[in-house]
């Protein structure tokens, strides 16, 4: 249980770094120079509603690679530190639309299964939902360049385990959140 922490606080981090890396000058292309047609901006519009409250990630999205890692990241706009990630057992993003099952087993390895997660560091607080394997499917519609994933109706569960951290899904945290919103990027 313990390595699977450091694994996730290590991957968390790591996606951090990479997406705050990126800027809304390398989300847009100008097709000149290159056979990329021009791209528009990669941004999620994600909300978790647990208990009546809502937890919110709207900022700049993308696909990603990190230890072996390969993952949709997206981090809110002005909080590095919360973040919402689905992971997937492929190596490039599909290039077809495709629908993947969620699952709770980060070490699965079948190419249709994804785990996913959204979560906030908050000084020693760790707020975190995951998915399970109830939690549903996520479909990603592909359109030329332009990936699109609607997260609406999936349901994450809340993290009961938070390590060295303390737990922050407490009150109306403690409940299951279900997702609503999207995330458009570009590959």
């Amino acid at each position: 249980v313990n390595n699977q922490i450091a694994q996730k606080l290590i991957l968390f981090f790591a996606m951090i770094a990479i997406i705050s890396s990126c800027n809304k000058d390398n989300a847009q292309s100008s097709g000149s120079g290159n056979n990329n047609p021009p791209q528009g901006e990669s941004t999620a519009d994600i909300t978790l509603t647990a208990g009546g409250q809502e937890f919110k990630v709207a900022g700049p999205c993308g696909w990603a690679s990190a230890a072996g890692t390969h993952y949709i990241g997206s981090n809110h706009a002005t909080n590095n530190l919360r973040t919402f990630s689905a992971y997937f057992n492929i190596e490039n993003p599909p290039t077809q639309t495709t629908t993947y099952i969620l699952v709770d087993d980060e070490l699965d390895t079948d190419p249709t299964h994804i785990t996913m997660a959204i979560s906030e560091i908050s000084g020693n607080t760790l707020t975190e939902w995951n998915s399970t394997n109830a939690s549903g499917t996520l479909t990603l519609t592909v359109v030329g360049n332009k990936i699109t994933a609607d997260l609406s109706g999936i349901v994450l569960s809340p993290q009961t385990n938070s390590g060295f951290f303390t737990n922050g899904n407490v009150g109306a945290f403690a409940n299951p959140g279900t997702l609503s919103g999207t995330l458009v990027f570009y590959i």
